[in-house]
């Protein structure tokens, strides 16, 4: 998607949500996020990190984080979750495992990042946030683009 922000200049913003069976970090996320530093693009990542550290609200430190934090380290991204409320409900767990992440010069745009309390159709819990000072150009779509195979 561009941008342009108040001042008339204009940014292009990559949104990207990791779903399936793609976790951070690997192979398509690192190449995505050199991708996207080497065109100067803005990236924002949300997704299931299927790993637990306090840094983004986890009440604990276990699974993947180490590799999740050295990718992080390693990348422009910054974590973005504010507060602890949990992402992912299920019986008997309550646990931040959803992460949204922010290419470091995007980051004072972000506002209102939260957890919703409205019901979803999943395990996982709505995170709606929006961008401050910057309004949509254009938002291209091409279905003939799809791998259809891959649905």
């Amino acid at each position: 998607m561009k941008v342009r922000q108040n001042e008339g200049s204009l940014s292009v913003l990559l949104i990207c949500l990791m779903i399936l069976r793609i976790l951070l970090p690997s192979s398509e996320s690192e190449e995505l996020v050199h991708y996207c530093e080497e065109e100067n693009l803005y990236l924002v990542i949300r997704c299931d990190s299927n790993s637990h550290n306090m840094v983004w609200g986890s009440t604990n430190c276990k699974d993947r984080w180490i590799a999740l934090l050295e990718f992080l380290n390693s990348s422009n991204l910054e974590i973005l979750n504010q507060g602890n409320d949990p992402t992912y409900c299920s019986v008997g767990m309550l646990e931040v495992t959803n992460i949204t992440l922010g290419s470091f010069g995007f980051l004072e745009s972000f506002k209102s990042w939260e957890v919703s309390s409205e019901p979803s159709v999943s395990d996982h819990r709505h995170i709606p946030f929006t961008l401050e000072g910057y309004v949509p150009v254009c938002l291209i779509r091409n279905p003939r683009g799809t791998n259809w195979d891959s649905f």
